[in-house]
């Protein structure tokens, strides 16, 4: 992330707006049919950390950050399996191969259905995601998943039964991003059209 200001003019006023340079991103909705669980991810957010209550609890400013004993469940988000886009790959070709670091599951593009393409951080950034859906079953699995250990990622696979899925996406004791939360929604309204997860 590169920080830079951009100064405009809009109606006759004078502004600057401080943004930050990101890359756009994959993220995908896992269903495994065999099982009607939905397969996400949690990962310890440092942003996520310093907004709560955790964090206002103890020492902490931007000099001098917490250590690891602090870095608990209160930093932890539920996700949709993504990444970055930060090679020359197409989204999907990207997508795919999250889906296998971090969940262990074998899919191929021709897996993939569009949901849509989103703007994040419309305030900050304006980076582009790609939304996926795909369906999987057990015998995909060949890996225990879990993020590039080389890259220092930490990825807990997690799993929510489809009859909890609507009261999860609203469950505010599981923070979770918007575009989770618009795959989970896209989804129930393909099931309940009957032409998903049927």
């Amino acid at each position: 992330m590169k920080p830079y200001a951009l100064k405009f003019s809009i109606n006759g006023h004078q502004k600057t707006w401080e943004l930050a340079k990101t890359f756009d991103s994959v993220a995908v909705l896992i269903y495994n049919t065999e099982r009607k669980v939905f397969v996400l991810v949690k990962q310890f957010r440092p942003a996520v950390f310093v907004k709560s209550e955790t964090a206002k609890s103890v020492p902490w400013n931007p000099t001098s950050p917490p250590i690891n004993e602090y870095c608990t469940e209160a930093g932890k988000t539920w996700e949709m399996c993504a990444g970055i886009i930060d090679r020359d790959d197409p989204p999907a070709s990207i997508a795919a191969a999250e889906v296998y670091e971090e969940t262990g599951y074998k899919i191929s593009i021709t897996d993939l259905v569009k949901i849509t393409t989103c703007v994040n951080g419309v305030g900050t950034s304006g980076a582009i995601q790609h939304l996926y859906y795909t369906e999987v079953v057990d015998a995909q699995r060949i890996s225990e998943g879990g993020g590039l250990v080389e890259e220092g990622e930490i990825v807990e696979v997690v799993e929510v039964a489809q009859a909890d899925i609507e009261s999860f996406a609203f469950d505010e004791e599981k923070p979770k991003p918007p575009g989770c939360q618009m795959g989970i929604l896209w989804w129930l309204n393909k099931f309940n059209k009957g032409e998903i997860g049927c």
